[in-house]
């Protein structure tokens, strides 16, 4: 049976519109103050005549056009849910002359960034006109066809328009799946909506996995609005896939979850200490953002989608979250997603294609490439391989390298830890290495560190968003010995990291076509000069290794983050390299003696039910495997108690001002 697209599909269906219609008409807090934030809009009145639109032409960066585009589109939202809100016919006309002026009208999105736009106004004009293709008489299937013509042929392009998986990094890219989603769900487009949904859980850059175990983004250390806002498009298409009945809420042990509740912790002032992070644009080493980010409105659209997708969906705690929501007002559009409860079901999407790697003792293949002048050798003992390589470089155009692989079929990913590497050039690296061939001058990338401690990034005549800029840089100077890189189809992403678990995506190229079946992964070593560089690396692990490395007892979870449940603390930490399971710690007294709460646990979260409201808790956790068992991670404490419920009741007031306290708005501070 062919799938069928619901519609309204972007978020809110037509039984939360009748929910949240019922709200208003009674007079309800607090959509009541979300309906008011709606209508006082200049961009839902019925005197909203446009700003001088539409045009031919819309560009940013540099911007032409562009705010009359961005005004319409946010009046082609407002007008369309006062229509339904109201039943007022005028409302529905202006909203529709608005949409097929522009869609009959405007044949050019450009610019550097159109795909910003598009995806911070995609729930307004998607939303929009999905509300009017469902809900109003007036609309016809002609009006449905010129809308889906002007998202094909004009706004998906400038949402994607640099190539297949070619996005900006972290909250670019989100943006850009965002736009191209919600549109694919008005436009019955499956295939696009399936490549999204793979995109968003496949592409480490901006996705998904853009993230760690205790839910830092790739923006998370740039600056709190752009981490908002990454935040936000993630969400923004988990909750329009949702109403496809389709899951991502579930990805990686609920990470939108423990986003959400990051960005919530950080931005309540709660101290936490930041594990380096980044993205395609930057690594970075430290948070120095504006922690305590946001006025009154304080990130309520995308805190609000959480709330409802976790706590009342599935029945999981967010403390963070909802003591976040309770200092923000209602705004005309979180309002929209504020819910008393939630039966909506949907099913998490088949498995992922990601690659597994086990440790490597043998079976290595060795190559001398571009003209090597002494040949290489690689010897594996004790855990560690010992590479020795000449070659006159690996950097930009130049090929020259003593390379150790495996030809891999299919997806593939390795990972090693450059321990060092002798200083017999400036130039001379160390790390791991995919190619096409093993020819000279093949299509490759690699990932590796200089005798500085700096890790480095290169790939050729592959497609790499941003160009040779982006392709090939140093990516840090700071303790970061691990590199990793990773083949999922036709993609190929570079990965830096502290600690083998905590991988952030720096580098992401795709192969031209045709795309090799097979490709050769391994250690590359080049000392751009005619001696051998002996470079040394452990925890070598490729996909299809034989396992047989010793096991050495893991090191402790890098960080451990606890939050104040009802009944409950929730734990995340960090995952340990190599740990099969860790060991949750917990006393009534910083530092311990710590009592075992909770033994083998495989993931990388837990949470201890066994305590009492008001009581201050603090944690540790240990990391395992056959070898041992870690030190335990760094100390986080919580008090589990009930939450408060943000209420807007009845009452009277005598003296000035204070009579606002008690108006029945829930906006009001």
């Amino acid at each position: 049976m062919a799938r069928v697209i619901k519609h309204p599909g972007v978020g809110v269906s037509l039984s939360d519109l009748a929910t949240l219609k019922a709200n208003i008409d009674q007079g309800r807090e607090p959509w009541k103050s979300g309906y008011k934030q709606l209508a006082n809009s200049p961009n839902s009145r019925l005197s909203y005549a446009g700003r001088g639109g539409p045009f031919a032409k819309v560009s940013r960066a540099p911007d032409e056009n562009l705010n009359a585009w961005r005004s319409d589109m946010v009046a082609i939202s407002n007008l369309s849910r006062m229509w339904y809100f109201t039943r007022n016919e005028r409302y529905a006309e202006i909203a529709k002359w608005l949409l097929l002026g522009w869609a009959t009208t405007h044949t050019e999105f450009s610019g550097r960034e159109s795909m910003l736009d598009l995806g911070d106004y995609a729930l307004d004009f998607v939303g929009g006109a999905e509300i009017l293709r469902t809900t109003w008489p007036g609309w016809k299937e002609a009006d449905t066809e010129i809308v889906k013509k002007y998202f094909k042929d004009v706004l998906m392009p400038a949402a994607n328009p640099y190539g297949e998986s070619m996005f900006g990094a972290a909250n670019k890219g989100a943006l850009s799946l965002t736009a191209l989603g919600l549109m694919a769900i008005y436009n019955d487009d499956i295939e696009t909506l399936d490549r999204v949904v793979y995109q968003a859980r496949t592409l480490a850059h901006i996705g998904l996995r853009n993230s760690n175990d205790i839910g830092m983004l790739g923006d998370y250390l740039r600056d709190q609005g752009h981490a908002y806002g990454q935040l936000k498009s993630l969400t923004m298409l988990a909750e329009a896939l949702w109403t496809q009945g389709i899951d991502i809420y579930s990805d990686f042990d609920n990470r939108l979850l423990a986003a959400g509740e990051y960005f919530a912790r950080v931005n309540e002032l709660v101290p936490t200490t930041a594990l380096p992070f980044g993205t395609t644009d930057r690594y970075y080493l430290t948070d120095v953002t504006n922690r305590g980010w946001g006025g009154a409105n304080r990130g309520s659209t995308a805190l609000t989608q959480l709330y409802g997708a976790y706590v009342l969906r599935k029945g999981l705690q967010a403390p963070f979250i909802a003591q976040r929501l309770l200092g923000t007002s209602v705004d005309g559009t979180s309002f929209m997603f504020l819910r008393e409860s939630d039966t909506s079901k949907a099913t998490p999407p088949p498995a992922l294609p990601i690659p597994s790697t086990a440790s490597i003792t043998s079976g290595f293949s060795s190559a001398d490439i571009g003209g090597a002048s002494l040949a290489g050798t690689a010897t594996y003992a004790a855990g560690k391989w010992n590479v020795a390589g000449s070659g006159w470089g690996i950097w930009g155009a130049l090929d020259s390298s003593h390379f150790v692989y495996k030809a891999l079929t299919g997806n593939s990913a390795i990972i090693a830890k450059v321990e060092s590497l002798e200083n017999t050039h400036p130039s001379a690296v160390a790390g791991v290495m995919m190619r096409t061939s093993l020819e000279p001058g093949a299509p490759r990338a690699w990932m590796a560190m200089n005798y500085k401690s700096e890790v480095l990034q290169n790939m050729t005549k592959l497609a790499v968003y941003g160009g040779s800029n982006y392709a090939n840089k140093v990516t840090s100077s700071g303790p970061t010995h691990w590199v990793k890189l990773e083949r999922i189809g036709n993609i190929i992403t570079g990965y830096v990291s502290p600690d083998g678990t905590n991988w952030a995506a720096t580098d992401v190229g795709r192969i031209v076509a045709p795309v090799p079946d097979t490709i050769y992964v391994g250690l590359v070593v080049s000392s751009v000069t005619s001696k051998l560089n002996n470079s040394v690396f452990s925890n070598v692990q490729i996909t299809g290794g034989d396992g047989g490395a010793p096991r050495v007892i893991p090191a402790a979870p890098a960080m451990l983050l606890a939050s104040p449940g009802d009944g409950a603390v929730p734990l995340r930490w960090q995952a340990s390299f190599g740990a099969t399971g860790y060991t949750v710690g917990r006393s009534e007294f910083s530092g311990g003696p710590y009592e075992a709460i909770a033994s083998g646990v495989t993931g990388s979260s837990y949470t201890d039910t066994s305590v009492t409201n008001g009581t201050t808790y603090y944690y540790t956790v240990a990391a395992s495997n056959s070898a041992g068992t870690s030190g335990r991670s760094p100390e986080d404490s919580a008090a589990p108690g009930r939450p408060m419920v943000k209420a807007a009741t009845g009452g009277a007031s005598n003296s000035g001002n204070a009579e606002s306290a008690l108006d029945q708005d829930s906006a009001t501070q």
